[in-house]
C-alpha cells in the first residue's frame, strides 16, 4: 500500500510513471469522460487554494472545473486582490513545492499531447 500523506491519504502520485498515472485516472474514460476523471483526480489530491501564477502574476488557485467543453478543457479559478477569475489549465504556473498538483498537472498535459 502506498506510503500516506500528510492529510492521512495513501496518495500513489510519486510512485507511477505518468503514462501510470493517466492510465489509472482515466481508466473507463471515453470522449470528455477524460477531463471529468482528471477534475476529479485534482479534487482528491489536491488540497485548494494553493499559490500560482499566471503569465507571472501571482494568485490563489481555489479550484479545477470542467464545463464540458472540450475546446477550453480544464479551467483553474484564481483570485487575486479580491478578484476572481476563470483561466485554462494550462496557462497556470505552479511553484515545486506543490508536489501533487505538478504530478496531475504533467499527466494531464501528457494526455492531451501539450507535454512538450
Amino acid at each position: 500500500m502506498p506510503p500516506e500523506d500528510e492529510t492521512g491519504r495513501h496518495d500513489d502520485l510519486e510512485e507511477l510513471s505518468l503514462d501510470e498515472l493517466i492510465g489509472q485516472i482515466t481508466v473507463d474514460a471515453y470522449g470528455d469522460q477524460g477531463y471529468w476523471s482528471f477534475r476529479q483526480a485534482f479534487e482528491d489530491h489536491v488540497d485548494f487554494p494553493i499559490p500560482a501564477s499566471v503569465i507571472g502574476t501571482e494568485v490563489t488557485m481555489t479550484e479545477i472545473d470542467f464545463d464540458g467543453d472540450e475546446r477550453r478543457g480544464l479551467t483553474a479559478t484564481v483570485k487575486r486582490e479580491g478578484r476572481t477569475r476563470t483561466v485554462s489549465l494550462l496557462d497556470i504556473d505552479i511553484p515545486d513545492d506543490q508536489v501533487r498538483f505538478t504530478r496531475l498537472t504533467c499527466a494531464h498535459r501528457r494526455w492531451l499531447g501539450t507535454d512538450g
